[in-house]
């Protein structure tokens, strides 16, 4: 109930100069709780509408990290069992990057949190460009049932851990990073990373290109 009434006061405040800032906390309450951010401007009293799993979800994916940037787990890692940990180095990632096309100086990839080698991040230049490889690496995970999801449901047990006698590529699963994965960057890409709606950088790259009128 406390959180609610924060959330409450965050959208009705009017206070000067400080209504992008409470808006803007308002969001990131309802994103993190999975209700509806959106209300219409004549809303009155605004009161908490829970979404669907799948809008909520949808609503958390939208707000990525800026410049783009991909999330990648050795899964071994989570072994409790340290002989059946098998460790993937910056250059196996790297490796298993040139392999699947995403090479040049557009990339870079350096150790996360924690930095036991246990998650990588790939980080991609802040353009149009580089939000579609990313993208791109974020699809070939899921298509190969390594994104996300399968990552969360083996992290809690609910399925056996990669092998160390598993190839490389198959204990590494990965996901575009979003607004709640901002403790899993060291400390230079978590200070140097914004949160952005991805639909929001779609919008302005389908806008319109206007000519001058004479």
């Amino acid at each position: 109930m406390d959180t609610q009434r924060l959330v409450t006061h965050a959208f009705m405040s009017h206070k000067v100069g400080l209504r992008a800032e409470h808006l803007g906390l308002h969001k990131a309450i309802c994103v993190l709780l999975g209700w509806d951010s959106i209300a219409p401007p004549d809303t009155i009293t605004w009161v908490p509408q829970v979404l669907p799993e799948a809008e909520a979800l949808a609503q958390k994916e939208d707000l990525v990290l800026w410049p783009p940037i991909v999330v990648i787990h050795n899964i071994s890692m989570a072994n409790n069992n340290p002989q059946e940990q098998k460790v993937v180095p910056i250059e196996g990632v790297q490796a298993f990057l040139r392999d699947k096309g995403f090479v040049g100086g557009k990339i870079t990839v350096c150790l996360g949190r924690p930095a036991d080698q246990s998650v990588m991040v790939v980080k991609f230049l802040g353009t149009f460009t580089g939000l579609a490889m990313a993208e791109r690496l974020h699809k070939y995970f899921v298509e190969n049932q390594r994104g996300r999801k399968e990552f969360t449901s083996k992290n809690k047990g609910d399925e056996e851990m990669g092998k160390p006698d598993e190839g490389e590529e198959q204990l590494l699963y990965g996901y575009m990073g979003v607004s709640e994965d901002l403790d899993k960057l060291d400390f230079h890409n978590r200070k140097w990373s914004v949160v952005k709606s991805k639909k929001e950088i779609l919008d302005l790259a389908n806008d319109p290109v206007k000519t001058d009128e004479r």
